[in-house]
């Protein structure tokens, strides 16, 4: 297990994140609900996901024929337009912000409430600036006690049930911010 979570680079960031812990007698009813009912959001998560794959095959044809692959750029564009329009998203993620540390295998965060080891945690995750939405089913591997007067929790979650699009997106996601810092970090040494 700790190699697989090694696998993927970790950042702190801030997210839109709702966290509710699942009773076990309703564990397997939830996940049944998560693999088979998908949202508008994981449609659109999915369809981003699958357009990704084939960027490779867009560049060679707009190589070899550039008004072929203009009019497909325009269909993608168009679709993504219509997929925006037409999916329209339940808002059940909670619009508070907090920081976190993230990878594409799973988050820590401070919270006020401890959390046993083991315990299925649903995640609604809102990545910012982007707005994309996720949701995660994760177990709980660690809950230490922290802060001023040990009031508060560090929780941390392994992302158990996740569907690969989703993990992509947040592949995507930790390696932009890292870029982002990179980035910010050069320009801050050449000043």
């Amino acid at each position: 297990m700790t190699q697989e979570r090694r696998r993927f680079f970790r950042i702190d960031d801030t997210i839109g994140l709702k966290a509710e812990v699942i009773e076990s007698a309703t564990v397997e009813k939830r996940l049944d609900q998560f693999w088979n009912d998908k949202n508008d959001f994981s449609i659109r998560n999915d369809l981003n996901f699958k357009l990704d794959q084939h960027l490779a095959d867009l560049k060679k044809i707009s190589v070899k024929m550039p008004e072929l692959g203009r009019y497909l750029s325009f269909l993608q564009e168009q679709l993504d337009i219509l997929t925006e329009k037409v999916l329209n998203d339940e808002d059940t993620f909670a619009e508070d912000e907090k920081l976190v540390n993230l990878s594409a295998q799973g988050i820590s965060f401070e919270t006020n409430e401890p959390v046993a080891v083991g315990e299925i945690v649903e995640l609604h995750i809102k990545l910012i600036p982007t707005h994309q939405k996720i949701i995660i089913f994760s177990s709980v591997v660690s809950c230490i006690r922290t802060g001023k007067g040990k009031s508060k929790y560090t929780i941390a979650l392994d992302f158990e049930h996740i569907h690969e699009s989703d993990r992509e997106l947040l592949v995507k996601h930790v390696h932009g911010k890292q870029l982002h810092a990179l980035g910010a970090t050069r320009f801050e040494e050449d000043t």
